[in-house]
């Protein structure tokens, strides 16, 4: 028997079921499997010691589960008042308008990247916003869509036990069909209630000044890594000229003001999203457990053959296919001196999923530096696709802080970077800096997708990204879809030495004109 059928197994032997054909018994069944399906996503393997070096596994970090577990608690304290305050005929004005020029988007695309204890998962969320759906992709490819509009339904897929699990939504409750159902509605809720002081004011964000709408509220009951919340920090930064919201920061503090957790928000808004959760990765021979249906006994006389929607023609996602050169020691050694930085994994990094037709964009692109002269090799092994770390295929530049820009030639639609600096020893590199520009210069249009500087070393305004261990996986920053023809890369030496390496960089994305 294979391993996720006998783990599916086991949790379908864990459910307790009868032959009683009425709604009360399949309303316990829809319970019962959604709280197996959230139990499976919430256990993790343990961590084997890294490499034989001696090394402690990590704490296991916070599951999909247990962050949409904190989302229902904040949820509840935004209160059911929200439709009700939503739907008014009240002059639209401060945050209200920024919701009204947000939703009138037809897909909004959050990037969201939580930092805690040494550790930042991403998550991808899809909102359609006229068909009131939502679509969450994360990390280790779950994958989660509510439909609050005709559907009213929540598909939730684990890829440990290989099973979608289709249930109903609830009529009430946090992410019942009358709550707020992304995180735009979440903040509008809050930002409505008498209690909740709100507060409006201007900063300066990637070169452009926008609007900001920050909250300050009573945390509801939850914890995180054991250590009750407090208070809750939500902070939206808004472009004043389209008034959609760009940017959101929140803060899960503690009861000295201490912050226990913190995520940061990037929103784009693409002509179109997923039409299923299958644009999202989920196998179309995946297990299927529609918990609507009347049918007696338990869910394993459920036929598994039901037919996946057709494949959607205008939005897919795929695997990166990124070929990675032989590792050079074992496991991910860590560094003490260093601050602020990642925890290894104790696996093999999951895939990255971007649209169908993603290509490396950067393979054989030109590239400058700010060292004109590098102490070995030439700039072009940066893009030439060679990733080995061997004597003569590094480009070595010299110390203090340097850069490197890969010209794409043309404008284009950034998904992820992959970044080799020098792997053939675990080190890691300080004040690592990507950002993407239509500039040249790097005066105008300025977006930084990527920012470890802690203390602004490179005057590049401080950033909040943790330092990481050279591998041979290298690095891979999600990109947030961003636009632009010029990537450039800053270091500012490493723990072994004072120089600044560069292997390969990698540009995944899509000509902008397509």
């Amino acid at each position: 028997m294979l391993e996720n059928e006998h783990n599916f197994r086991k949790i379908v032997a864990g459910l307790r079921t009868d032959d009683e054909p009425n709604p009360a018994h399949r309303e316990r069944l829809r319970r019962q499997v959604a709280t197996a399906f959230e139990q499976a996503c919430a256990r993790g393997d343990a961590r084997p010691d890294v490499g034989g070096a001696g090394l402690k596994p990590a704490p296991a970090r916070l599951s999909p589960a247990a962050w949409l577990a904190i989302a229902a608690a904040i949820l509840v304290v935004a209160g059911v008042g929200a439709w009700r305050w939503l739907g008014s005929s009240a002059s639209a004005t401060g945050f209200e308008r920024v919701r009204l020029a947000t939703e009138s988007a037809p897909w909004m695309l959050a990037v969201v990247t939580r930092y805690l204890g040494g550790e930042a998962p991403t998550e991808r969320q899809w909102c359609n916003f006229a068909n009131r759906q939502t679509y969450v992709l994360t990390d280790d490819e779950t994958v989660v869509a509510y439909d609050y509009g005709r559907g009213q339904v929540k598909l939730a897929y684990s890829p440990k036990v290989k099973t979608l699990v289709i249930s109903e939504l609830p009529k009430t409750g946090p992410f019942g069909v009358e709550s707020a159902y992304d995180f735009v509605q979440t903040f509008a809720a809050f930002a409505a209630r008498a209690d909740v002081p709100r507060e409006e004011s201007s900063v300066e964000y990637e070169g452009r000044t926008v609007r900001t709408h920050a909250i300050d509220a009573n945390a509801p009951a939850y914890s995180i890594d054991g250590r009750p919340v407090a208070r809750l920090r939500m902070t939206v930064l808004a472009d004043p000229r389209t008034r959609r919201i760009v940017a959101a920061h929140v803060e899960h503090q503690g009861s000295r003001g201490n912050v226990l957790a913190r995520e940061e928000w990037a929103m784009s808004y693409p002509a179109s999203g997923p039409t299923s959760v299958y644009d999202l990765g989920v196998p179309r021979t995946a297990r299927v457990f529609d918990t609507r249906q009347s049918y007696r006994g338990t869910p394993g006389d459920l036929s598994a053959a039901l037919t996946p929607p057709p494949v959607s023609g205008g939005f897919r996602l795929e695997p990166l296919q990124i070929e990675l050169p032989k590792a050079k020691f074992s496991g991910t050694p860590q560094d003490g001196r260093t601050p602020n930085l990642e925890r290894p994994r104790g696996g093999p990094r999951p895939p990255f999923l971007a649209p169908a037709g993603t290509v490396n964009l950067a393979r054989g692109k030109p590239v400058s530096s700010s060292d004109p002269e590098p102490i070995a090799g030439s700039l072009d092994l940066i893009t030439d696709g060679d990733k080995e770390a061997f004597e003569g295929g590094v480009v070595e530049l010299g110390p203090r802080p340097q850069f490197i820009t890969i010209d794409l030639q043309e404008s284009c639609e950034i998904y992820a970077v992959v970044l080799w600096h020098h792997h053939r020893w675990p080190r890691s590199y300080n004040d690592v800096v990507v950002q993407v520009s239509d500039d040249r210069s790097f005066k105008r249009g300025v977006r930084t997708i990527f920012n470890n500087d802690a203390d602004n070393t490179l005057g590049l305004g401080a950033g909040r990204d943790l330092s990481y261990t050279e591998t041979y996986e290298g690095k891979l920053i999600d990109a947030k879809s961003v636009h632009g023809r010029y990537v450039r890369c800053y270091s500012n030496g490493n723990t072994h030495d004072e120089l600044n390496h560069y292997t390969e960089v990698e540009v995944y994305g899509t000509p902008a004109r397509q």
